[in-house]
């Protein structure tokens, strides 16, 4: 079923599985978690799936009355997963599925979310500054949608509510990092294979404050070193199991290629000599807009990586 015929649905089944787009994923577990605070609910999150946990849970009486529910979320199917059903009766089994093939696990009871569209993402961006009682102006609000990855919107908003209880568009400019996956992805991929970056840059200045660039590109890096570390800890090409959310194809594919690329010690001198550069801009005399492009001088030499 899709999700508007999932909202209207009177009772919640007792088991179900829900795949797709991963914003929507992240909203409906926390309904579910919500809807049920109350219960015994059990959180199973990729590899801590074991069929025997599982089982046991869904299978025996609550210690503490009401009904036992489990969550499980992974981007694989989870060995033995359809053998839990016969133990859903009386309780509650939510599987949030993260992979890239249609889970035919459970039958009919399944949720698909498609990628939310710009009015679906204003809707959520609304309810959100409900919750958190800030009030966005409608065009902080369209720039909200248009640069941050959905999956991050509350964080951010809940960051606002807490600058302010009246939002305008230049304290989201100034407060909120750009998560959209393609705004800095080419530039950064350009600079860090070593390859002529300088065309991309001028025109991403043509529309972006060139002191957000650096603080950017030192996440960036840092985000790297840490997929670095898990790939070499889990053998995985793929970056959904350790971030929770499905990258775009050709991003992953970015992203492990450079996090491999380079060695720790690389990594070190990199980081040691942008957060140099980055607290310089912040506190020198020294004229910022210098320090930076000394900064873009080294990384265009910084080819023996």
């Amino acid at each position: 079923m899709y999700k508007k015929d999932f909202d209207k649905l009177s009772k919640i089944p007792n088991y179900c599985v829900f795949y797709g787009n991963s914003f929507y994923l992240q909203q409906y577990e926390n309904k579910i978690i919500e809807k049920f605070k109350d219960e015994n609910i059990l959180k199973i999150y990729f590899d801590e799936y074991d069929y025997e946990i599982a089982k046991t849970h869904l299978s025996e009486s609550s210690l503490f009355g009401g009904v036992n529910v489990l969550i499980i979320k992974h981007n694989k199917i989870p060995q033995n997963i359809e053998k839990l059903l016969k133990f859903t009766k009386e309780s509650y089994l939510f599987f949030f599925y993260y992979g890239n093939k249609k889970p035919e696990v459970f039958g009919k009871n399944f949720v698909r979310f498609f990628e939310p569209s710009l009015k679906d993402i204003m809707e959520q961006i609304n309810i959100f500054s409900q919750k958190y009682g800030v009030e966005i102006s409608q065009e902080a609000k369209m720039y909200l949608a248009r640069t941050t990855e959905s999956v991050f919107l509350e964080k951010e908003i809940e960051k606002l509510s807490n600058y302010s209880d009246k939002i305008s568009l230049n304290d989201v400019k100034n407060l909120v990092f750009e998560y959209k996956e393609e705004s800095f992805e080419d530039l950064f991929n350009l600079i860090l294979n070593g390859r002529d970056f300088y065309s991309e840059l001028e025109y991403f200045l043509e529309t972006n404050d060139y002191k957000r660039i650096i603080p950017a590109l030192i996440r960036y890096i840092r985000d790297l070193y840490i997929y670095n570390l898990y790939i070499k800890k889990t053998g995985s090409a793929s970056l959904e199991g350790l971030l929770g959310y499905r990258l775009p194809v050709h991003i992953n594919k970015q992203r492990v290629e450079l996090a491999i690329k380079f060695r720790e010690k690389e990594y070190f001198e990199l980081l040691k000599f942008l957060l140099h550069k980055e607290l310089e801009m912040r506190n020198s005399e020294k004229n910022k807009e210098s320090i930076f492009w000394e900064t873009v001088s080294f990384l265009k030499m910084f080819n023996s990586f």
